[in-house]
Parts: C-alpha cells; sequence; structure tokens
C-alpha cells in the first residue's frame, strides 16, 4: 500500500520511555536471588531456566544474578514464568524457589 496515508487518529505516536513492540513479545527481568555468573553449561541453572522457559532471547551478564528473557506473551506472563523458575527447585546450588520475574520495561542491546 505505498502512498497511503495513515489519519493522525489512527496512529500509535510513539513516546519517550515506552516500551513497543509490533510483535507479541515480552520482556522480562528474571531475578535469581544469586550470582547465576558460573553457572552455564550442560546441567547448568542456566541450562535448566532456558529449557523450562524457552524464551526468544536470552541474556545473563554481571553478578547479580539477574536473567533477561524475551518470550512469547501469548504464553507467559509474569506470574506464569516466576512459577514455571520456582518449580525448578535447586540446579547447579542455585536455589530459584525464591526466584522473581518482573516485566521489564526496557530492553538495552550493547555490544
Amino acid at each position: 500500500m505505498a502512498g497511503q496515508t495513515i489519519p493522525a487518529s489512527s496512529r500509535l505516536g510513539h513516546a519517550h520511555a515506552a516500551l513497543y513492540s509490533t510483535a507479541n513479545v515480552g520482556f522480562y527481568v528474571l531475578d535469581c536471588g544469586a550470582s547465576v555468573a558460573a553457572k552455564g553449561g550442560q546441567g547448568s541453572t542456566l541450562e535448566a531456566i532456558a529449557r523450562a522457559l524457552n524464551p526468544i532471547a536470552f541474556n545473563s551478564e554481571g553478578t547479580a544474578g539477574l536473567v533477561n528473557i524475551a518470550v512469547d506473551n501469548s504464553q507467559w506472563d509474569a506470574a506464569s514464568l516466576q512459577k514455571e523458575l520456582r518449580a525448578l527447585g535447586t540446579v547447579d546450588s542455585i536455589n530459584l524457589a525464591s526466584a522473581t520475574a518482573t516485566a521489564g520495561g526496557q530492553f538495552i542491546v550493547s555490544a
């Protein structure tokens, strides 16, 4: 539909400090309660989380125990992610029974 003009009343109007997605992608922060910096590889905490939640994108940086994920938001919300995460119990000496999942308001990509 090249050249089609969309009336202003029908446009979204993107704003600063607001998260937009044209797909049904949800961004969440998982707090594992302890550093998972050394918990990668087969049989690891990070692998168990990735296998259980099947994220579209997955990233763990630093030593704060945080994991950033992007998931299909038609399948997940913060409560269901948290329930599944906690159900993993203790994996590779990390107790996930008190882990939390919080909907993210931003995502950052850096080199």
